[in-house]
């Protein structure tokens, strides 16, 4: 993985990080984020599938927070020349090379960690949506993941995290790709070594059919099969304390 900022800036946004979540693990009880999960933690209970439409307030407002600051840090990605590169490749051609050129983007680039996704492949304004998360436009995409890289060097060893494809369907009468997935990573630069484990799935919609004008992502739906703060409270618990789907444990 490759850095994306001058060591000064990534120095500062560790910190940073850091800071928060030690904020989360030192003082339970007084951290205000851990509070403000705790307090609307009932929101995303009732279903097993966390989406933006029902994950808590509190979840949303704290990624949507802390992306902003980690952006505003990190800045611009300087990968224009790669960027523009991958634009110059022809979009799919038909909606079953799109599932194969999303399958690779799990298998290949590691996307859910890296940000990697076949740029070709989406429209420029295509709308992206998690459980946490909403926006528009591709470039903004690629952006909130990747200025997450520094710290994914940092705090995890290489290979230690991974984008695993449990399954993937095409459903052409409806227009969508489907997969289900399973992000894990150790933390091991953490003193209480958290794992990141959840699982997941994403409908990709796309536009237009076999044809000249390609096909290519239009809506990027994410749902997760855990409530949006049990997926954030992994970040300040040990390895394996909660369960990477809603199941009862």
């Amino acid at each position: 993985m490759r850095s994306h900022s001058p060591l000064p800036t990534f120095v500062m946004l560790l910190a940073f990080f850091l800071g928060q979540v030690v904020s989360f693990s030192s003082s339970p009880r007084s951290s205000r984020y851990t509070q403000l999960l705790a307090n609307n933690a009932g929101e995303d209970e009732a279903t097993s599938t966390s989406t933006y439409e029902t994950s808590d307030a509190s979840s949303r407002g704290i990624v949507s927070s802390l992306t902003g600051v980690v952006n505003l840090v990190v800045g611009t990605p300087n990968d224009a020349a790669e960027k523009e590169e991958q634009l110059l490749q022809p979009p799919p051609g038909s909606p079953q090379e799109l599932l194969e050129r999303i399958r690779d983007d799990y298998v290949v680039n590691n996307y859910l960690w890296t940000g990697d996704i076949d740029l070709a492949a989406f429209e420029e304004d295509c709308q992206f949506t998690d459980p946490t998360l909403t926006f528009t436009g591709r470039d903004k995409f690629v952006s909130n993941v990747s200025n997450l890289r520094p710290i994914v060097d940092a705090l995890i060893e290489p290979g230690g995290c991974a984008s695993r494809l449990l399954d993937i369907s095409l459903n052409e009468e409806e227009g969508y790709v489907q997969s289900r997935w399973n992000m894990v990573g150790d933390l091991t630069g953490l003193p209480w070594k958290p794992r990141i484990d959840v699982i997941g799935r994403t409908k990709f919609w796309y536009n237009g059919q076999d044809g000249s004008e390609g096909v290519r992502v239009r809506f990027y739906d994410e749902a997760w099969e855990i409530p949006a703060y049990k997926a954030l409270l992994q970040l300040v618990t040990k390895a394996g304390m909660i369960s990477s789907t809603g199941s009862s444990e």
